[in-house]
Formats: structure tokens, C-alpha cells, sequence
């Protein structure tokens, strides 16, 4: 019996664990997102304005680096919600 309780006590500190771990997650993906959409749009607006070639390029990569950043938070808050459906 105490096998069984000891293997509780391990599911029940995973539970807890995986939590917290999708709360600092959700804390990441909002602390992240709101700074990159300004950015995100900045840069757009940017890109609408007629730039020399070195010029659209860096604002091309910054654009493409906020589009990569998106899908890392994405990507995190998908691993999130598996990770506590499991």
C-alpha cells in the first residue's frame, strides 16, 4: 500500500509541476506577445514606405524574425495545453 501511496504523492507533484510550468508559459507568451505586436506592426508600417534596398532588407528581417518569434509562442502555448491534457 505504501508503493500505491508513494506513486500518488509522485503523480500528484507532476501535476502540480506541470502547473506551474504552464503558468510561467502563459505568463511568457503574454509578457511576449504585447511588445511583439508593436514591433510587428511598427515594422510593417515601415515596410509600407518607400526604403532603400539595405534598408528593406533589415526591416524584411525584422519582420520575418517577428513572424519566427510568433510561432515559438505559438509553439509554446501548443506545448503548454499537451503537455496538461496529458
Amino acid at each position: 500500500m505504501e508503493e500505491t501511496s508513494g506513486k500518488d504523492t509522485r503523480s500528484r507533484y507532476t501535476e502540480r509541476q506541470l502547473a506551474a510550468a504552464g503558468e510561467v508559459a502563459l505568463d511568457l507568451r503574454h509578457a511576449l506577445n504585447n511588445p511583439l505586436a508593436a514591433l510587428m506592426a511598427e515594422a510593417q508600417l515601415l515596410a509600407m514606405e518607400p526604403l532603400q534596398p539595405e534598408h528593406r532588407a533589415a526591416v524584411d528581417r525584422i519582420i520575418d524574425l517577428c513572424r519566427r518569434t510568433v510561432n515559438l509562442v505559438r509553439g509554446l502555448d501548443a506545448a503548454t495545453r499537451a503537455a496538461n491534457d496529458a
